[in-house]
């Protein structure tokens, strides 16, 4: 059964951190694509209610299961306020659906950079680990509204001539 109330839409945000064009391997080998969203006060209260309506639920069914629970230790939260504003966190370990303003997809070549507002489309899953009680936030595809675009850590053009400037002799 699929519960509509786990898949939701943000408003549009900036992005902070992006890897919704490539992955990132830093601390995962198989990738992992995310993107932290930040909003104003006033904008997340919804996500953050639905954020927080999942770790209750969450937090119920463990009570309910074993009667006599003292307390329950929770997990970092996936968001947090930053300088007036509240970043969100999604992350998914497959590469989200990307589409520009107009609801058309984004040609695959296209590096999206951070400093892009957009809106994201995620599912809400709560979950009780070692770590605690917490909602993780899969991201599932994304609409472009205005596109910071950049080029692949990879991507070199080749050079005619060395442009390093030469080694100057230390002087002691």
């Amino acid at each position: 059964m699929i519960n509509n109330d786990q898949y939701r839409t943000t408003p549009v945000g900036t992005s902070k951190f992006c890897y919704v064009s490539e992955a990132d391997t830093q601390f995962d080998t198989n990738g992992i694509y995310h993107v932290s969203l930040e909003l104003t006060k006033e904008e997340a209260q919804p996500e953050i209610k639905a954020i927080n309506e999942v770790i209750s639920k969450k937090i119920a069914e463990i009570y309910k299961a074993q009667p006599g629970t003292k307390q329950i230790k929770r997990a970092p939260l996936p968001f947090k306020e930053e300088d007036g504003k509240i970043v969100i966190k999604f992350k998914s370990k497959f590469k989200p659906k990307a589409v520009d303003r107009t609801a058309k997809d984004l040609p695959t070549d296209t590096l999206v950079y951070k400093g892009s507002t957009m809106r994201v489309k995620y599912k809400l899953n709560a979950y009780d680990q070692n770590i605690g009680v917490g909602c993780s936030l899969y991201l599932l595809s994304f609409q472009v509204d205005k596109l910071v675009e950049g080029q692949s850590e990879n991507d070199f053009t080749p050079l005619k001539e060395s442009v390093l400037p030469s080694p100057e002799k230390a002087v002691y």
